[in-house]
């Protein structure tokens, strides 16, 4: 759609960081944006005949007449609205344990953000305000890892928050304000999700490679209604393994 202006938001950050020993760092980040045009996504029935420059000739081979009402998503700008968040970080290599047990360490991170964007109409009517899509307020991180000449390994845990994927939700009623019991928000649940991998290095030449993906097995679960909770989606993929082997020239 033409005539849109783009994402634009001001943007302060604020960071400390404090290696207390060599490979050590723990780091404190702290941002905030001023979001104040946000492009959205709006949905609306309308009749096919009354939209411009929608041509009767593109029905042409389909049972629909022009006559028919279809579906349209409408991106629109909004006020947007300020985020807000703080992000801890911290890595520590065992260098203090005695033997191979050096060549361990440990990564971890946790971020919180938050965001409360004003919402339209494909008229731009203002609609709900909540959370910004895709975000969520809570995330973790932690790996745990191995590297030693021959032999590598690490095991990653990400965990995240419950996030909004559409608002307004779509086929509300409208004669019903935008709200809880009438399909206000749509949103996938949060996600625990661990990774793993192991390396070995037969020569200079040959190395060796395991990797394992999702293998708690996570499934995707969307919904509509923030109150009613009705299932959208429920998907799994299912756990990866990958082998692999590199030779060197």
């Amino acid at each position: 759609k033409p005539f849109l202006d783009p994402f634009r938001a001001p943007t302060s950050d604020l960071g400390f960081d404090w290696y207390f020993n060599e490979g050590a760092l723990l780091g404190l980040g702290l941002f905030y944006k001023d979001i104040d045009t946000y492009v959205q996504t709006t949905r609306e029935n309308r009749v096919f005949n009354t939209i411009p420059g929608l041509d009767p000739s593109l029905l042409a081979g389909t049972t629909a007449l022009p006559t028919d009402e279809f579906i349209y998503n409408f991106p629109v700008n909004t006020s947007g609205g300020p985020l807000r968040g703080a992000e801890l970080n911290y890595q520590q290599p065992f260098t203090f344990l005695p033997g191979k047990w050096a060549n361990a360490g440990v990564q971890l991170s946790y971020t919180y953000v938050d965001s409360q964007i004003q919402y339209t109409t494909s008229t731009g009517v203002p609609t709900i305000k909540t959370d910004l899509l895709g975000l969520s307020k809570h995330s973790y991180a932690g790996t745990l890892y191995y590297d030693g000449d021959q032999f590598s390994a690490r095991v990653s845990l990400t965990k995240r928050d419950d996030y909004l994927t559409t608002a307004p939700g779509r086929n509300s009623s409208a004669a019903l304000p935008v709200g809880p019991g009438n399909n206000d928000v749509e949103g996938t649940k949060g996600t625990t999700t661990v990774d793993a991998s192991l390396s070995w290095k037969i020569d200079d030449q040959i190395q060796l490679s395991l990797e394992g993906i999702n293998l708690t097995n996570e499934w995707n679960d969307q919904w509509i209604d923030s109150s009613a909770d009705r299932s959208v989606s429920y998907t799994q993929t299912g756990r990866q393994y990958m082998i692999g082997i590199r030779y060197k020239f």
